[in-house]
C-alpha cells in the first residue's frame, strides 16, 4: 500500500475477519493522515430492542433507522455523516458531497427540519494508529475502494458489504474455493 490518502474510501472487511465488530463491515474513511486513520462503520444500524438507556430509546424513536454503530472508539460520542447541503463551521469534509459533524447544533437543526436532508448518526468511530491500517490492508484483512457516489445513503445496509465486494469484481465462490483447511 502506498502513501496515498484513503480519505473518502471504503474499507471492506474480508470474509476471514470474524470478530463481532468488523465481520462484514464496510467503513467509510473520513480522515487518513500521518497520525492515523478514522472512519465510520456504515452498515451496522443499532437495533432498538438491544438498547436499555431510556434517553437513548427516545433518541432512536425520534430519528428512526438513522442510528449506527460507528465503531468501538468513543461510543458515547455521536458523529453525523450528512450531505453537503448543510454545514457548520466545525463540519469536516469527507468529500465534495459528504461531511461529518459532531455538535449539538446539528442535532437541534435536524429536529427543527433545517438540518441536512440526508444524514446518519454514528455512535463511536473506528480508528487506527499511524501505519496500522496500511499493515492490515497489506495482511489482507481489508480491501479499499473509492467511495462510490450515493453509496452511503442509497445502498441498503444489508446490501452494502456484498455491493462493495462486487465493485472489486470478486466472486466469493472463487474466494472460498481457494481456501483450504483441516478437518
Amino acid at each position: 500500500m502506498n502513501k496515498k490518502s484513503l480519505n473518502n474510501h471504503l474499507l471492506i472487511a474480508m470474509p476471514h475477519l470474524k470478530d463481532t465488530i468488523f465481520n462484514k463491515s464496510v467503513i467509510l474513511i473520513c480522515d487518513h493522515n500521518k497520525e492515523g486513520t478514522m472512519g465510520f462503520i456504515t452498515n451496522k444500524p443499532i437495533i432498538k430492542n438491544k438498547i436499555s438507556d431510556e434517553l437513548f430509546e427516545k433518541f432512536i424513536k425520534k430519528f428512526k433507522n438513522n442510528i449506527y454503530f460507528g465503531g468501538p472508539v468513543s461510543i458515547e460520542t455521536c458523529y453525523i455523516i450528512h450531505d453537503n447541503k448543510y454545514a457548520l463551521n466545525d463540519s469536516n469534509n469527507i468529500s465534495n458531497q459528504l461531511l461529518f459533524t459532531s455538535t449539538k447544533q446539528i442535532v437541534k437543526d435536524i429536529e427543527k427540519g433545517c438540518g441536512p436532508k440526508k444524514f446518519k448518526f454514528h455512535m463511536g468511530y473506528a480508528g487506527w494508529t499511524s501505519g496500522q491500517i496500511e499493515e492490515e490492508i497489506k495482511n489482507g484483512d481489508w480491501l479499499a475502494i473509492p467511495n462510490p457516489k450515493n453509496f452511503i445513503f442509497d445502498i441498503s445496509d444489508e446490501e452494502k458489504w456484498l455491493y462493495a465486494i462486487n465493485k472489486l469484481g470478486i466472486d466469493l465462490q472463487d474466494y472460498w474455493s481457494t481456501i483450504s483447511g483441516q478437518a
